[in-house]
């Protein structure tokens, strides 16, 4: 009997085996092409990095890689030193007290940018600079910071303020780039350590910053965010008119007007020029607690716990309306709100920009020591604080101010329109706080904003005419 037949042969366990190793080989090359990245990696973490990371303000070797770097320099937006390195290695700062709140100080410890950009002071220029730390015993020469700041507009600016104490703030409105941040008092980097303990007993406390740390009281300034929650306000009537008497009321605290001024028939355009605190406090009542503390929150207050609302008012057992006390003083900035120079300055910034601001900031790029740029800081993101309707709305306010209002004069002394807003705040310790908040648009330029703020100067005109200098010079550097 025939046996049976076998078939043909089938090729699949080549095929099957075929396949396998292909993928065996995709498999190996994958593994191999991870390992030469991961050790690539490796040697960029260990040579070029590791200089970077050293330089970290908390690592405790930091006195010890410090000796192995020239600390490399801090510039201002013009290129001119404003920290550096002398024949000695001693750390020097030029611009002294000027320029304190930005440089801070280095030395056993650091403070302001010697701290924020430590990493780049201490850190090499290119590859072969890091292959040299690890294999030789030269001193390497660390990168130059180039700041926002403008040290001779600094400078100008400290020196206008004379014995007052107080802050100055300019800032590129379109890029939140501060060109100057100056308090008075402050300490003089050169001899602080020196100094430590004499400092630390010294009234006025040359360590605060004036600028970003000190709240005050924002006087007739706050009209700016009273204004603008008049306008989101469902009872908002643009015709609305008031009569200032030069008093007012609301139950048992009483309120005039700067210098008992009597401004009778009120639009909010003249009013706002004028700064009538009878018509602000009225419209405060009338906008209410509730969108008084929307606006303020919106603007970065937080909760907002200067005011309270009628509800909260009576759960916590006071009067219903106790709040409308609260209100007429916080609408011209008298009640127990406080705000920074920096905080005034960045709602001036969102009018000038049509509602849109960018986080300040005072570093532009980072220098290898041939002066090619190693690290470029751009500006943040833009974010919304307010719709272009209302920012071009308060510009129309605020340039009544510099018109015919209490900073009379202004556009006309600067060759351009200025927009702005005086205040005076009043000072339990002593004579009234002046305020002033404003910017320009220079021809085929951005917004620049300034804020000034002296303290005990007595009167709102100070502040504005200190900020119509600064302008001046920052308009024609030369003068």
């Amino acid at each position: 009997m025939p046996s049976p037949s076998k078939g043909p042969r089938t090729e699949e366990p080549k095929v099957y085996t075929s396949r396998y190793k292909k993928s065996e080989r995709v498999l190996k090359a994958f593994f191999v092409l991870f390992y030469v990245i991961l050790a690539l990696w490796l040697v960029k973490i260990l040579i070029y990095d590791s200089v970077r990371i050293q330089g970290n303000s908390y690592n405790p070797r930091l006195p010890e890689i410090e000796a192995r770097f020239d600390r490399g320099s801090l510039l201002d937006r013009n290129g001119t030193e404003i920290a550096c390195q002398d024949a000695k290695g001693v750390r020097v700062y030029p611009y002294g007290s000027v320029l304190g709140p930005v440089t801070g100080y280095s030395g056993s410890g650091k403070s302001g940018l010697e701290y924020a950009v430590n990493q780049d002071l201490l850190s090499a220029g290119s590859l072969w600079d890091s292959i040299a730390y690890w294999t030789t015993d030269r001193k390497l020469d660390g990168c130059d910071v180039v700041t926002t700041i403008d040290a001779k507009l600094s400078n100008y600016a400290w020196d206008l303020l004379g014995d007052y104490r107080g802050a100055v703030v300019l800032t590129e409105a379109d890029t939140g780039r501060l060109l100057v941040m100056v308090s008075k008092p402050f300490y003089d980097p050169n001899t602080v350590l020196s100094q430590w303990d004499e400092l630390i007993e010294e009234k006025g406390n040359l360590f605060f910053n004036r600028a970003s740390q000190g709240l005050y009281a924002p006087g007739s300034t706050f009209k700016i965010l009273t204004s603008l929650a008049w306008r989101r306000s469902a009872a908002y009537d643009a015709d609305y008119r008031y009569t200032c008497d030069g008093y007012a009321y609301f139950n048992s605290y009483g309120l005039r007007c700067y210098g008992g001024a009597v401004h009778g028939t009120q639009s909010i355009a003249s009013a706002f020029a004028d700064s009538c605190n009878t018509f602000f406090s009225t419209l405060g009542v009338k906008i209410g607690a509730e969108d008084m503390i929307a606006v303020m929150e919106s603007m970065g207050f937080g909760k907002a716990p200067e005011l309270i609302l009628p509800a909260e008012a009576a759960r916590i057992g006071l009067k219903a309306d106790s709040s409308e006390e609260d209100v007429a003083a916080t609408a011209i900035g008298q009640g127990r709100t406080g705000m920074t120079p920096l905080m005034m300055n960045r709602i001036t910034c969102a009018i000038a920009c049509s509602g849109t601001v960018h986080d300040f900031s005072l570093v532009s790029e980072v220098l290898n020591r041939d002066k090619t740029v190693k690290k470029y800081y751009p500006p943040g993101n833009p974010q919304p604080l307010m719709s272009e309707d209302e920012a071009e709305w308060l510009k129309t306010l605020m340039s009544g101010v510099t018109d015919t209002g209490t900073a009379a004069g202004m556009s006309k002394a600067l060759g351009l329109t200025c927009y702005g807003k005086t205040g005076t705040a009043e000072n339990e310790s002593g004579v009234d706080h002046s305020w002033f908040t404003g910017f320009i648009t220079p021809d085929g330029s951005a917004p620049v904003a300034v804020t000034v703020l002296i303290e005990q100067a007595g009167g709102r005109i100070k502040a504005a005419d200190l900020a119509r200098q600064i302008l001046a010079r920052y308009l024609n550097p030369s003068a």
